[in-house]
């Protein structure tokens, strides 16, 4: 608390991106996977290249493979950011992400080109941003300091452990009296 209210930080505003992000993301994923339906002249020829019909999915299944290529290099570059204060549980979270990336291959390789289209633009913008702020010179020309290295212990889910660790041990005590 000391340190937060020293350099005036606020860890909740770590939320505030993805929250204010999060229904522009659900909802440009909603309106082109439902765009065929009310443009279906416009979406039929506007692709390029193998996937000339955004309104059907990929026949060769490259879209979904380079939607999951851009989320695994997303990962990837930022999982020293997951890492940074629980290294274990940071682990963790990145093969989770590992895993969803290789899995949303199956699951959503039916969607239309529409939604690849986006998703990979999307995922190419993010990885190519987290490279630029993850440079030397801009992050020293922004101010932008590197993460502190994680205190032993200092995780909210050790401390929880611990109090749940001590709270038995009170218990197993007082049933021992008895």
């Amino acid at each position: 608390k000391a340190l937060f209210k020293k350099y005036d930080c606020n860890p909740l505003l770590g939320l505030v991106a993805p929250l204010v992000s999060a229904p522009f993301f659900i909802s440009m994923f909603l309106g082109l996977r439902n765009a065929p339906d009310y443009f279906p002249e416009v979406m039929s020829n506007g692709g390029l290249g193998w996937f000339v019909d955004l309104t059907q999915p990929d026949p060769y299944v490259a879209l979904p493979i380079l939607s999951a290529v851009t989320f695994l290099g997303m990962t990837e570059v930022g999982k020293d950011q997951m890492m940074a204060s629980d290294p274990a549980r940071g682990r963790v979270m990145v093969n989770v992400f590992r895993a969803m990336a290789v899995a949303m291959v199956p699951f959503t390789m039916n969607f239309n080109a529409g939604v690849f289209v986006y998703w990979t633009v999307n995922n190419t913008w993010s990885f190519g941003q987290t490279l630029f702020f993850k440079n030397s010179t801009v992050k020293n020309a922004l101010g932008i300091w590197d993460p502190p290295k994680p205190v032993p212990g200092g995780s909210i889910f050790d401390e929880l452990q611990n109090a749940m660790k001590k709270k038995e041990e009170e218990v197993n005590a007082l049933a021992a009296e008895r």
